[in-house]
């Protein structure tokens, strides 16, 4: 696998083919990625000192993208001002990792600018430290159904605002041309270059004209795209005058709107809105199962036109951890000097809403969907498994707030934090919402979140707690996308991020009935089970599953009985467990396994299942009564359970990397956590120095005095334990 650096003026036509097979490929032929567009991007706006970068792996191109020098190991992506969108062909991210070195000079950052999250690489895997930004919000108007219901569903005030403009065409007669034939399509757009010169985009020299850079370069661009038909120039006439024109390319399934302009002299009709109205029902009819893509930063009432609004971004790579903190501090430093904050300033109009509620009883429906769709995956990321851990663990600590964002008012990205009370006056850090009871923690994300959804609960939990310059959250699936995201988010809000190791999680994946499950374990632990089964049996013994409310109560006594005789102390928050008990038996996601010795309990097991996974959550036992086993035939117990009657697809235990639980479990993960720094701050910096000074500790062969990581910063992940 390799990259390959060609200068973009004379190479580009060479590998047109392999460009459009990976926009093919990738994005479906997007009609901005087609290389007639970037082509002529390249043609009538490049320098000449493009580069256009291939990655190969063998003989097959598998990553295309051009670049322009920005100095000083600056590189950015070609985007003029003309690109809809930037261009970023590839299709493994990880192919960025071996990027910069192969660029000339030394690179040390590559800004990927513009880029649509519906068009980009899956960035979960890539290593490279990068921050997000927003760049603009864009629109879409999907074409699938009938336009009239699509109408219907749009705002009362936009609906009676066009039927007022149209009411003042008066006694002209309106009609719509739509151009495509390759033939006519250079009149259409000269016609378009003399509405707009007349206009006031010819008083900021940004105008098509007719003889202009502009007016030349979409004059080709409508030409080429005529050819193959996926070319439309949509104008709207009041008699034989021309009210406004649209330009547009397209193909089957997207139309993207390039330009529009209107006679500014016909403004009380709204020309532009009422053919704007009109060229969506020909999208609709050309069309019918696509999208119509805006590409513009949106204002408050183009988005009452939309179905559809997602934030295109500017990624940012650099080339190593090392080049990421340097510059996080330099740019968060010198906005503090300059008296800003480190994040993106809002926007003209933002359609990201953020709020902050202080318990789940305030959370609004809309925004608990988040919660219930992530509870079908994990139980510990439901709504009830936060309220019980705030009311029994944190109590009436005004710390914890559920941070939440919603686009347009349709919820985003969740985010449970508390403040911790700083030790021996440290000052307070922002935490998840998890403790030692907790063993997977995430933000609540939903599908049209991206990390700046992130970044912007991060910064309203700053700014509520100013004091705090240390941000902690964990454990964390660290294979996951909300990992990447929370790491990639805290960067982009100027915070220096580490991740940290917290614990191995080892499960079960289940594709067998439980006695062949049973016949693939080690003979030990076989013969160990049936053995003991039968004395224990023999003797008296007897096991129960519980499940429902009848029994909770008394079976949470005997639980709690054994686990103090167990580890001689209560648990450290009395009312967890209970509350626990009584929420899963109430949802029926309980089973909480007993063993009985002469009626009395002798081991129980606190299992969970839910979304098609059993979760072994806490084990209990009497030591004195080791010689029969219990805690191995009533986990036995519970596992042919889950298996043959609940039929679950996963069996996970949780926390740790004990020996025996390898006896039982198939496969082995982690979860780590994460801790940023702000570098803005003179005890974020102090912290963060002294993570630097003990992750270089860490890394010598044997640390100070022959024990690995005397200095270690990282911080544990069991926070509040007794």
């Amino acid at each position: 696998m390799s990259w390959e650096i060609h200068r973009a003026g004379h190479a580009f036509q060479r590998f047109a083919k392999d460009w459009n097979r990976l926009n093919d490929e990738l994005h479906g032929g997007h009609p901005a990625f087609d290389s007639r567009f970037v082509g002529a991007l390249l043609a009538h706006f490049g320098s000449g000192s493009e580069s256009l970068c291939i990655h190969r792996s063998g003989d097959d191109v598998d990553g295309a993208l051009i670049l322009s020098g920005r100095g000083f190991g600056r590189w950015a992506l070609f985007l003029p001002a003309q690109a809809p969108v930037g261009a970023l062909l590839v299709k493994d991210a990880r192919c960025l990792e071996t990027f910069m070195p192969a660029l000339p000079g030394h690179a040390w950052t590559i800004d990927l600018l513009a880029i649509d999250p519906a068009f980009e690489p899956d960035w979960s895997r890539l290593l490279l430290p990068r921050t997000v930004v927003r760049h603009q919000l864009t629109m879409a108007v999907a074409t699938g159904g009938d336009f009239l219901a699509y109408w219907q569903a749009r705002p009362n005030k936009l609906r009676s605002n066009l039927r007022r403009y149209q009411r003042r065409s008066g006694d002209h007669a309106a009609s719509v041309r739509v151009t495509r034939d390759p033939g006519e399509i250079g009149a259409a757009v000269s016609r378009y270059a003399e509405v707009e010169s007349v206009g006031w985009k010819a008083a900021t020299g940004t105008a098509i004209g007719t003889d202009n850079p502009q007016g030349r370069f979409y004059a080709q661009l409508l030409s080429d795209f005529a050819a193959s038909g996926q070319a439309r120039v949509v104008e709207l006439w009041f008699d034989d005058r021309l009210g406004a024109s649209r330009l547009v390319v397209c193909h089957e399934r997207m139309w993207i709107m390039l330009k529009t302009t209107y006679d500014e002299s016909l403004a009380a009709m709204a020309p532009g809105r009422q053919l704007l109205h009109e060229a969506l029902q020909v999208a609709f009819a050309d069309m019918p199962a696509g999208a119509v893509e805006f590409y513009t930063n949106a204002t408050r009432d183009q988005t009452e036109w939309a179905t559809h609004l997602r934030h295109v971004c500017h990624h940012q790579l650099y080339r190593n951890a090392t080049v990421a903190n340097v510059h996080g501090i330099a740019r968060a430093l010198r906005g503090r000097f300059a008296g800003r904050d480190a994040a993106q300033p809002p926007a003209a109009f933002d359609a990201t809403g953020v709020a902050a509620y202080r318990n789940p009883a305030e959370i609004p429906p809309a925004m608990r969907s988040l919660f219930d769709a992530a509870a079908g995956r994990e139980v510990e990321l439901s709504l009830e498994w936060f309220a019980n851990l705030q009311a029994t663990v944190f109590g009436d600590d005004d710390s914890v707030r559920y941070y939440g964002a919603e686009l347009n008012g349709s919820p985003t990205v969740i985010l449970p934090v508390h403040v911790s009370r700083g030790d021996g006056g440290r000052a307070p850090e922002i935490e998840s919402l998890s403790n030692f009871y907790t063993s997977l923690y995430a933000p609540l994300v939903g599908p049209g979140a991206d990390p700046t959804d992130l970044a912007r609960l991060l910064q309203a939990a700053r700014a509520d707690c100013a004091r705090a310059s240390v941000l902690n959250f964990h454990p964390m699936a660290v294979d996951s996308r909300a990992y990447e995201a929370m790491v990639v988010a805290l960067r982009s809000i100027g915070c220096i991020p580490f991740r940290y190791f917290c614990f191995g999680n080892w499960y079960l994946k289940v594709d067998r009935s439980w006695s062949a499950y049973l016949e693939q374990r080690d003979g030990v632990l076989r013969n160990t089970i049936r053995r003991k089964r039968r004395r224990f049996l023999a003797a008296g013994g007897s096991f129960e599953i519980v499940t429902g409310m009848a029994e909770v109560e008394s079976a949470t006594a005997e639980f709690n009985a054994l686990y103090r005789q167990r580890w001689k102390r209560a648990e450290p928050y009395a009312a967890f467990i209970p509350g626990l008990m009584r929420w899963l038996a109430a949802s029926g996601t309980l089973r909480l396994g007993i063993a009985r010795l002469g009626g009395k309990a002798i081991a129980a097991q606190l299992w969970i299942v839910s979304g098609g996974k059993a979760s072994i959550y806490k084990m209990a036992y009497d030591e004195a009564q080791a010689i029969h086993a219990p805690g191995t035939l009533l986990t036995a117990h519970l596992m042919e359970r889950v298996i043959d009657v609940d039929r679950v697809t996963e069996v996970d235990y949780l926390i740790g990397d004990d020996p025996y639980k390898q006896a039982w479990m198939s496969h082995r993960r982690e979860r780590w956590g994460i801790v940023a720094y702000d570098a803005a701050s003179l005890p974020g910096i102090a912290r963060l120095l002294f993570e630097i000074l003990g992750r270089a500790i860490r890394r010598t062969p044997a640390g100070i005095d022959g024990k690995q990581g005397l200095l270690s910063t990282r911080p544990s992940w069991r926070r509040r334990t007794p």
